[in-house]
């Protein structure tokens, strides 16, 4: 008998979701060198596949230790037992439903047929408020001022940060001046949309060489970039609703602009619903905007704007509970902080 690790990693399920990966990265290398347009990507990228493979390993692990079972076939019978131990244990919610994502996935069953506690974005806690680690030399601004100004007018990851060069600044399909990330999450490429005001200092980072727009050194740190993520996409959606209430023809002109990106990049057919009306913030994230002194009701049309040119979203729910609440979270755990200091 293998270890626990190699018979996961040899597991049916998950070598089919390998399988899949390494066929579509060899698409994307063919169209590269044929010229044309990147297939789209669908499913697990290879990051998702080491966290299912390495959450696998610790179910595996947990039931070894606490049953004494040898074989990885063995422990689907405690997937149940393992959901309850991750809550006995503290683990969040989000945590539990990570975990548990990557075990259903080796075993090829859906993660509805587990109980376990429902997600609360009210309730996350990354990149949210202040944190002991925060304190630490390698996460303040002092360690790369160049990353984070830059972080604070392009929105995009640290991985899509690390791997830019001095050519990929170009105009979008609408004019807009736009970064290049040549192959953000899931292998996507995706143009982000430079804020109002803000061209000329982005533009003075890319000099129109393929050298990389920031060094080995400048990345090397701990600086929460996902924090200045969430807040630039704040920024974004009050613009565009600030705008949007001065301008009554600027309605018509965002959403053609809105629909010739949605086109062109998303797999789902354009519907004008989408960016019509109101979107409402319910339940606990309700009660945070509010604590936050943030509307709970937003402008759809604002939002779009927001998730498609500044995060690459697609959807709106993603846009508001990961990024808008985001932000929420933050001022109310600032809030409370200083009224304790007080």
């Amino acid at each position: 008998m293998g270890s626990i690790t190699y018979q996961f990693k040899n597991s049916k399920n998950l070598q089919e979701i390998l399988e899949k990966i390494h066929s579509q990265q060899k698409a994307s290398t063919n169209a590269k060198k044929l010229g044309v347009k990147l297939p789209e990507w669908e499913g697990p990228t290879m990051e998702t596949y080491h966290q299912y493979l390495n959450h696998a390993v610790k179910f595996g692990e947990f039931c070894k230790e606490i049953y004494g079972i040898r074989y990885c076939d063995d422990c689907r019978c405690h997937i149940q037992d393992y959901a309850d131990w991750l809550v006995a244990q503290g683990k969040s919610a989000s945590t539990v439903h990570s975990y548990l994502a990557g075990v259903c996935a080796a075993f090829g069953i859906s993660l509805a047929e587990i109980k376990h506690p429902i997600r609360h974005t009210a309730n996350n806690t990354r990149s949210r408020g202040r944190k002991a680690s925060d304190k630490r030399r390698d996460r303040q601004r002092a360690c790369s001022p160049r990353l984070c100004d830059f972080a604070c007018h392009v929105g995009i990851r640290r991985d899509e940060c690390a791997a830019l060069r001095g050519n990929d600044l170009t105009p979008d399909e609408s004019g807009y001046l736009c970064v290049l990330v040549r192959k953000g999450k899931g292998g996507k490429r995706q143009l982000q949309r430079v804020p109002p005001g803000s061209e000329d200092f982005v533009a003075a980072y890319f000099d129109g060489s393929s050298n990389f727009v920031f060094s080995k050194a400048e990345m090397n740190n701990k600086i929460d970039l996902h924090h200045y993520r969430h807040y630039l996409a704040w920024e974004a959606y009050q613009g565009y609703q600030s705008r949007l209430e001065a301008d009554p023809g600027y309605r018509e002109q965002l959403i053609a602009e809105i629909k010739i990106r949605w086109q062109q990049n998303c797999k789902k057919p354009w519907n004008p619903r989408e960016v019509e009306g109101v979107y409402r913030i319910r339940g606990k994230n309700k009660a945070l905007a509010i604590a936050a002194e943030m509307p709970d009701r937003n402008s759809r049309l604002a939002l779009a704007a927001t998730s498609i040119f500044h995060l690459s979203h697609w959807r709106l729910d993603v846009s508001v509970s990961n990024y808008i609440l985001a932000v929420a979270a933050d001022k109310v755990k600032r809030k409370i902080k200083e009224n304790k200091e007080k």
